[in-house]
């Protein structure tokens, strides 16, 4: 057969499979025209682990191989590979050496590209850069072919000072009126004789104000930040202080010299979405037809700012927001229909609290919350009858969150525990769990160790937090098990034509996100933080995030982990259930994800090692 049919015959398979499907057909050819076909039999090696790289990247025509981990005490199987896959990508840009071995697991026809032609083409092809990435590890990969509106450009700083009207300290309040008549935005800003900004006020604010001078009370008080402006940046703020517009100012702080106010009205004309004004509206509703109809429009604004993995972490913090505000409005409209159905509001602190998902700030896609009420049975207002109240209160939320559409099931609640209980309940509901983990459940109520106060009285949640805190500090046995527990849920080994295989060899058409990423993940940054004597944060990124600072040895794991839970969340959301079927994905989302099993089995030695193997 002439080399140029032979040359367009590779050069037609490779356009199938990624990385080389983005290539150009020139570029295709000449990667063709660089290599070899070669044959190998069935348990043959081609490399081993160790060995210097040769000159070609493989791709594998037909067949199937194994990749293999070689230690002092055997072989352990790494992946399996089969037409279409890559193998040898260790050798671009200068890789020296092989880091598994692979071998064949039948007959194998392999097509080899030059190393040094394909190095060359990688600069001009993000989506091979992409694919390369992804191949060596899960953090930092970028190009998923989609825009987050969090990335959008927000107003520009000429923009803003355009429509900026600024007034004196002493202005009066009849001019404060003229003034804000002449605003755009529905804002002014005062100012000191240096320009400094004292705060803003509103035409709702002067209504409040019948004095002829305006008064620091009267003031509204919002942060501020400095230029360039990033919408990621001006969302976070707003949020985090339950604003909906910012001062701009010369160095982001309220000691330097007023530029512009930015508000959450005019970012969305910009941007698309409104995330502060939709918490505001969510936190105000009164009825289970604004939730509903809110909870939709907040579906569109995290799943519109989900690009790519890297988003994870906004969009969390957007849903986080908005579900605290959904549970402050649901638990409103409970005890308005309570007290309208003649239950008088008991007179005892009390406090709602939330636990597992919602309390680390993990979801993206909104679900029904584990939410608890605990009141103070100890306080001189207790009495018997509190405990029907509470009782009825936590049923009647948990039915209105239902009504708005928050799906999800309810939470099964261990024997011993409910969703209304006095303080005392809970300590004691702790307190056997920590002390007598084994015959209490310990990994079942695992979740109960995330938790996060919703509203009410919050010193209560604060004496409930630190009664928790102090009986994992004098019951250290409880971590070590629960570290011990986050080693039961192994990640699958990898995916084979469409299926996923688990470590043990079996093979199923999915597999669940959740068990083999999310929630491993999750568990093992809790015992990261109970290990140095902390409930708090809860979040899981921010509990990886100290992890870093408290374990530097394992940097590198712990970041690679970190990522990997990115992953998990990200493909969880969009896929908007637990299970995920891998014949429905692409070569790249396949790849991804494998290398994110791989980083969290490292991590989980790094656990068993850490804390287990030590014990």
């Amino acid at each position: 057969m002439k080399t140029s049919v032979i040359r367009q015959r590779v050069a037609d398979f490779l356009k199938q499979h990624a990385p080389f499907d983005g290539l150009s057909d020139e570029d295709l050819l000449d990667l063709a025209g660089s290599g070899k076909v070669v044959f190998h039999e069935t348990e043959e090696y081609l490399y081993r682990q160790g060995e210097a790289t040769g000159k070609f990247v493989w791709i594998i025509q037909q067949g199937n191989l194994e990749f293999l981990d070689e230690f002092p005490a055997g072989e352990r199987v790494r992946d399996f590979l089969c037409e279409g896959d890559v193998l040898g990508l260790e050798g671009l840009s200068g890789g020296a050496f092989y880091v598994s071995s692979a071998r064949t697991r039948s007959d194998v026809i392999l097509y080899g590209v030059a190393t040094s032609v394909f190095d060359a083409l990688i600069p001009r092809y993000p989506s091979v850069k992409r694919f390369l990435a992804a191949h060596h590890s899960v953090s930092g990969v970028l190009g998923f072919d989609r825009r987050s509106w969090l990335d959008g450009d927000p107003p520009s700083l000429d923009f803003l000072w355009s429509r900026l009207v600024a007034l004196p300290s002493d202005v009066s309040v009849a001019q404060a009126w003229t003034g804000l008549s002449g605003s755009r935005n529905g804002f002014a800003a005062i100012v000191n004789d240096r320009g400094l900004p004292s705060g803003t006020i509103t035409v709702r604010d002067l209504w409040a104000s019948p004095e002829h001078h305006l008064h620091a009370d009267t003031l509204q008080h919002p942060s501020a930040l400095a230029a360039p402006l990033c919408t990621r940046a001006i969302t976070r703020q707003m949020l985090r202080s339950r604003n909906d517009h910012v001062l701009i100012t010369a160095d982001g702080t309220l000691e330097s010299r007023l530029l512009a106010i930015l508000t959450s009205a005019e970012l969305s004309m910009f941007v698309g979405f409104d995330p502060a004004g939709l918490v505001r509206a969510m936190r105000q509703a009164e009825s289970i037809p604004e939730v509903e109809a809110l909870l939709v429009q907040t579906d569109k604004m995290v799943l519109k700012g989900l690009a790519q993995p890297q988003d994870v972490d906004d969009c969390c913090f957007l849903a986080s927001e908005v579900l605290k505000a959904v549970a402050d409005a649901c638990i409103g409209i409970a005890e308005r229909s309570m007290l309208a159905s003649g239950s008088a509001p008991a007179e005892v602190p009390y406090c709602f609290v939330t636990f597992g998902a919602m309390a680390r700030g993990d979801l993206l896609r909104l679900r029904l919350p584990a939410i608890a009420v605990v009141y103070d049975d100890t306080h001189e207002t207790s009495k018997a009858e509190d405990s029907l109240y509470f009782s009825a209160l936590a049923g009647e939320t948990l039915t209105v969150f239902d009504a708005c559409g928050l799906s999800g099931p309810a939470r099964d609640w261990p024997e011993g525990s409910s969703p209304s209980m006095p303080l005392t309940e809970w300590v004691r509901f702790y307190q056997q769990t920590i002390r007598n983990p084994i015959d209490n459940n310990l990994y079942d109520r695992r979740e109960f160790f995330d938790l996060s106060p919703l509203s009410g009285d919050e010193t209560i949640f604060d004496k409930l937090h630190d009664y928790v805190l102090s009986e994992f500090r004098d019951h250290e046995t409880a971590i070590t098990l629960l570290a011990n527990d986050t080693l039961m849920q192994l990640p699958p080994l990898t995916f084979f034509r469409g299926l996923v295989m688990g470590m043990d060899g079996t093979q199923s058409e999915s597999f669940s996100i959740d068990n083999a990423v999310v929630s491993p993940l999750a568990d093992a940054a809790r015992v990261f933080q109970l290990a140095r004597g902390r409930l708090a944060p809860a979040n899981t990124l921010k509990r990886f995030e100290a992890a870093l600072l408290d374990y530097p040895v394992g940097t590198a794991v712990i970041s690679e982990a970190a990522d990997a839970f990115r992953i998990g969340l990200y493909y969880q959301a969009l896929a908007g259930e637990s299970r995920i079927r891998p014949g429905k994905l692409g070569k790249f989302d396949h790849l991804l994800l494998k290398t994110a099993f791989s980083s969290i089995q490292r991590f989980l030695e790094f656990i068993h090692s850490a804390f287990v193997g030590i014990s």
